[in-house]
């Protein structure tokens, strides 16, 4: 019964990743964000410190601030696990801000780097960040695009765990 009161005060997301942009949909809402995967740090009496998020970043023009994208790398698609984690907070507090609310469940898919497949390392990697980030379960899903407005959580997992065991 829990299980199913979280859902009533919860949102099921989707997350897109890509070096350029990350997407952020909520199942069944037109709830969405859109943002480059940037940041913008300074580092102030030895502390590193988060000054921008996403094009804002981008537009910041001071001296001392590094501009940096959390998943640009040439081998692997995670280059910075905190910066990736602090990435993904951002935008599922923006989509699912109230603090009454259960922690989201979120199916995430990499658009990016995933020609035959994940290892088990790249996985885990994926599913710590989202969990980091916020989420109460998390789904890593390799296929083609998914329209969240007709297609739903559940069914998305459902074909993953078929997947899975063949």
């Amino acid at each position: 019964m829990f299980t199913w009161l979280k859902g009533l005060i919860s949102k099921d997301l989707l997350i897109e990743l890509s070096e350029a942009k990350i997407t952020i949909n909520a199942f069944g809402d037109k709830a969405s964000i859109e943002y480059e995967p940037l940041l913008a740090l300074v580092t102030e009496h030895n502390k590193t410190m988060i000054k921008a998020i996403g094009h804002d970043a981008n537009t910041l023009d001071c001296e001392g601030i590094r501009i940096v994208n959390p998943f640009s790398h040439p081998r692997m698609f995670v280059a910075s696990f905190a910066l990736a984690e602090k990435l993904l907070q951002y935008g599922i507090s923006q989509l699912h801000s109230s603090g009454f609310r259960a922690a989201p469940r979120v199916i995430l898919h990499q658009l990016e780097k995933t020609e035959g497949g994940l290892t088990d390392i790249e996985d885990r990697v994926l599913r710590e960040l989202v969990m980091g980030a916020g989420a109460r379960e998390v789904v890593i899903y390799l296929g083609p695009r998914i329209n969240p407005q007709f297609e739903h959580y559940d069914d998305i997992k459902r074909a993953q765990l078929i997947i899975k065991k063949g």
